[in-house]
């Protein structure tokens, strides 16, 4: 994607500068060139895909809703209401549940992972088993959970 963007830069600026007996364009050429490449540019932000390393992520919102209704009714017991680990039963847990707000787990940890971890508990992606699995939930519950838990990254 990256090259065709440049691609198309200079295909524009190329555009702009030469004409059809080698002499320089007017700069009525150029900016018309660059106005169709402003043009274009706004539909490049749909075509990238999203990324861990980005931080740009697509979530349907009524998704993430939902999730919160499953966090709050299922996960706030050990990661607390705001997702930060200290929920009330965080006390008696030998490893603390996970900052589910903390910037750098978000950057590291993949969409993939936190679905196995709610899918699978903590023994998915071995850790303690203190994590139970979830095996009753649907996938728009695991997705909206995924959704909300990546609300919740504090930048």
């Amino acid at each position: 994607m990256r090259i065709t963007s440049v691609l198309l830069v200079f295909v524009a600026l190329g555009s702009g500068f030469a004409s059809e007996n080698g002499l320089p364009r007017s700069n009525e050429g150029l900016w018309r060139s660059i106005v169709m490449a402003a043009a274009l540019s706004p539909f490049r932000p749909f075509a990238v895909s999203p990324t861990r390393d980005s931080g740009f992520r697509l979530f349907d919102q009524a998704g993430q809703a939902d999730g919160q209704k499953v966090f709050q009714t299922r996960c706030f017991v050990c990661h607390g209401r705001d997702g930060k680990g200290d929920g009330p039963s965080a006390v008696g847990l030998a490893e603390k549940p996970q900052d589910l707000t903390d910037a750098n787990w978000q950057r590291s940890t993949s969409d993939d992972r936190i679905r196995s971890v709610i899918q699978g508990g903590g023994a998915a992606i071995g850790k303690t088993g203190a994590m139970p699995p979830n095996p009753d939930l649907t996938q728009e519950q695991i997705q909206g959970l995924v959704a909300f838990v990546r609300s919740l990254a504090v930048h």
